[in-house]
């Protein structure tokens, strides 16, 4: 996985149907954790702070699988695209020492840039560029384990055309905080490590987060893992000049809490810039946070993941609730995960996870075999039985073992989906999460 970060309007829209605090169950949300860690399903940490209080704090599964190091709170972890909340932040303060605005030109920086007189701070900031996701390059997985000079990073970001023109849409692209990193270092003529050092983590005290390098686990780093085959299997590594202000700081999912506390107390930016970052471009997107209201309620999250670590910080403040989840390892619905943390915070219902798995035959598992297409959606669900495994994926995607909990039914807890079959007429029920089921017909 690579430092990509997916929409988060359908977590933070369900997380604000949770926030009316009561008396918190953090003994249930323990047991929940123990499941996961039981069936193998997570490796990480949480963190839950109340009126900046840790009221909250998880570890579990191993840093290192092969030494069995085990998680701890101080553990630390990749936190993928969660860095670009820290970039933005420190854009706002060179705004706020008058050093660069939300309309400063890329091409004050970089004139070669396709139409980098019409693409603004604001419109890096925000996802409006209209600039191509340069992690979506072909390429990419040639030089993504190297390292990369911004003379070799540029001339990749230089050779696309812009997908829109700016401020006409909202896009994704980590090439927009790629380039803000590297504004950060040429306004204050130090590397973007620095800069981070000193304009947040010495400001207010985060002692586990820093710009990462290669893993070290003698530095209480943990390695990343993904499931092959039942068993964790250990994870590449990216070289982390790639993401840059994109996605490469490291961190702990206590550090994480405190970094968005102090953001929303007013310690890091002015309270003009923090208005002017929790502004919002289409609704959703802001200028380095993801944000929704519900019923009054306003929630900001931010979300990462690379290679297999998974990350996400959640803050109401309207309870003054944030969480925090790092992890090193994902078998699970990450959603599912941090709904369960808020119901747990106010006092509301958990459900358990329960993990069955039946044993199948090559003749049973062949019967879901083949191609089914749904008139709602334009992609088809491809299934590949591999001897008594079911694989299965959207087209032109990899192929992921199902796990089958009952007669005709497999699931994929990483992404919360759930499929029934239904063999004599040739349909498939995919449900995903609290999505809209969708039947798709065997081809």
């Amino acid at each position: 996985m690579i430092f990509l970060s997916k929409k988060l309007s359908l977590i933070i829209i369900a997380l604000s149907t949770l926030c009316y605090a009561q008396q918190p169950d953090f003994n249930k949300l323990d047991e929940f954790f123990n499941v996961l860690d039981e069936n193998n399903k997570l490796m990480g940490t949480m963190t839950i702070t109340n009126h900046n209080a840790v009221v909250y704090n998880k570890a579990i599964g191993f840093s290192d699988v092969g030494t069995k190091t085990k998680n701890t709170n101080a553990t630390k972890f990749r936190i993928g695209s969660i860095t670009k909340a820290f970039t933005a932040v420190m854009i706002f303060q060179l705004v706020d020492e008058g050093r660069i605005t939300l309309e400063t030109p890329l091409s004050k920086f970089y004139p070669t840039i396709p139409q980098a007189d019409n693409i603004k701070i604001a419109n890096l900031l925000n996802h409006s560029s209209g600039l191509y996701n340069i992690t979506n390059d072909p390429k990419f997985g040639d030089w993504m384990l190297m390292h990369s000079s911004k003379k070799m990073m540029l001339p990749r970001i230089f050779n696309y055309d812009l997908d829109f023109n700016p401020g006409e849409q909202t896009a994704y692209s980590n090439t927009n905080y790629m380039l803000l990193g590297y504004i950060i270092e040429i306004l204050d003529k130090s590397i973007y490590a620095q800069s981070l050092e000193r304009r947040i983590v010495e400001k207010i005290n985060l002692s586990n987060t820093y710009y990462g390098g290669k893993i070290r686990a003698k530095a209480n780093e943990s390695h990343s893992y993904s499931v092959e085959n039942q068993n964790w299997s250990i994870q590449q590594e990216t070289d982390m000049s790639n993401p840059g202000g994109a996605g490469a700081i490291v961190s702990t999912s206590k550090d994480l809490t405190t970094f968005m506390n102090a953001l929303f107390d007013g310690k890091l930016i002015s309270a003009s810039s923090f208005e002017a970052m929790k502004k919002t471009s289409n609704n959703e997107v802001c200028h380095g946070l993801f944000y929704a209201n519900m019923n009054g309620v306003d929630l900001y999250a931010s979300e990462g993941g690379i290679d297999g670590f998974q990350s996400m910080l959640i803050h109401v403040p309207k309870t003054k609730i944030t969480i925090a989840l790092t992890a090193n390892a994902l078998d699970f619905s990450k959603m599912r995960i941090i709904l369960t943390a808020f119901a747990a915070s106010n006092g509301q219902p958990i459900t358990l996870p329960i993990f069955t798995k039946m044993e199948l035959t090559e003749a049973q598992v062949q019967l879901y075999e083949g191609e089914y297409a749904c008139e709602e959606v334009p992609y088809k669900l491809i299934f590949k039985a591999n001897g008594t495994i079911l694989l299965g994926a959207p087209e032109q995607s990899n192929l992921k073992e199902l796990t089958p909990t009952k007669q005709h039914q497999f699931t994929f807890d990483t992404l919360g989906i759930v499929l029934d079959f239904y063999p004599e007429t040739g349909l498939v029920r995919f449900t995903k999460a609290d999505d809209k089921p969708l039947l798709f017909k065997k081809l």
